[in-house]
């Protein structure tokens, strides 16, 4: 009798071990990252239910080449319910009603499109109202926060984050974005396309490593798609949203042009929810407003892709591509 309890027993926990084992399997499958995850609060559920819908569009992150970000710099990532979770259930759309751009130092009226232009896609993005602020000047910069490296210029980035922006926050902004021209230095790294802080809600970006966009028509979208990139990139960043390490997206981290420009202008199944529950942006609005804004500029890739993740997010269609 011990011994058909015993066994009993063991069939029982090994079934639950193989259940456990399956789960974990199926949503490191689904999500790149590892089991256990906290549980989604019933408010979000829907969210991650489109989520799921549109997760075979995207791509799992490569392998890492010698030199990219995550070879340099090993990152777990975050999935949707750990961000719920880290903001404490919390969307910031409740506190904050903006999301701004501070221009600082000179831009020509070719760069000024590119800022004007960025400024509308943001607000399809983020699904939130962003003000384009009076463009200010960087003033003097003390001798600690500039340096000339290979002959170009640059100006640290803690500098502008700290003495330049963090002071003049508006209160009811989300996160306040300063945009320039000068090359940028974060004080650890030779250069960087932009810094943010995951908790100041302040971050800035440069046009300086964009390319020229006086060239030609293809310069022109090849600089706005890259502004684009890290423009909502760090602002990802002051919306508490990491570094992504489980798919090709905005999120990941990067550290040259190359890198930067394989990567997509669409955040990822993990990340992109995170936006729609944060800012209370409408997952297909959102989505149609991206299509309508990558077909008026030309940006054919992006809108070829926003018009299929449109199709799966409308209809609940789960679509291969």
């Amino acid at each position: 009798m011990r011994v058909t309890r015993l066994l009993g027993l063991l069939a029982v926990g090994g079934l639950a071990y193989v259940g456990i084992a399956w789960w974990t399997w199926r949503t490191e499958m689904e999500t790149g990252y590892s089991a256990p995850q906290p549980a989604i609060p019933q408010s979000a559920q829907g969210f991650s239910d489109k989520a799921n819908r549109i997760r075979s569009l995207h791509e799992k992150k490569r392998p890492n080449q010698p030199g990219d970000w995550l070879d340099r710099f090993p990152e777990g990532g975050q999935t949707f319910a750990q961000y719920i979770q880290s903001r404490h259930e919390e969307p910031l759309r409740d506190s904050y009603s903006s999301i701004d751009i501070q221009p600082l130092g000179e831009f020509d009226e070719t760069q000024l499109q590119i800022v004007k232009k960025t400024q509308e896609f943001m607000e399809c993005f983020f699904g939130v109202p962003v003000r384009l602020l009076q463009s200010r000047a960087l003033g003097e910069i003390p001798s600690h926060a500039c340096r000339t490296r290979n002959e170009v210029e640059q100006v640290l980035t803690t500098w502008i984050l700290d003495d330049i922006l963090k002071p003049d926050r508006s209160e009811d902004a989300m996160a306040v974005i300063g945009l320039v021209t000068c090359d940028l230095w974060p004080g650890d790294l030779n250069w960087v396309f932009g810094s943010a802080s995951l908790h100041e809600r302040v971050g800035v970006w440069s046009l300086h490593r964009n390319g020229d966009p006086r060239a030609s028509d293809e310069a022109f979208r090849l600089c706005l798609r890259r502004t684009l990139k890290t423009a909502v990139h760090e602002t990802g960043h002051m919306l508490g949203i990491p570094h992504c390490a489980a798919y090709e997206c905005c999120m990941n981290g990067s550290r040259s042009r190359e890198e930067c420009d394989r990567q997509p202008l669409e955040f990822c199944p993990e990340c992109q929810p995170k936006i729609w529950w944060s800012c209370r942006a409408d997952p297909v609005k959102r989505c149609q407003q991206l299509l309508d804004f990558a077909e008026r500029e030309g940006l054919k890739p992006e809108a070829d892709f926003w018009r299929r993740e449109l199709k799966i997010l409308s209809n609940g269609i789960v679509s291969r591509k």
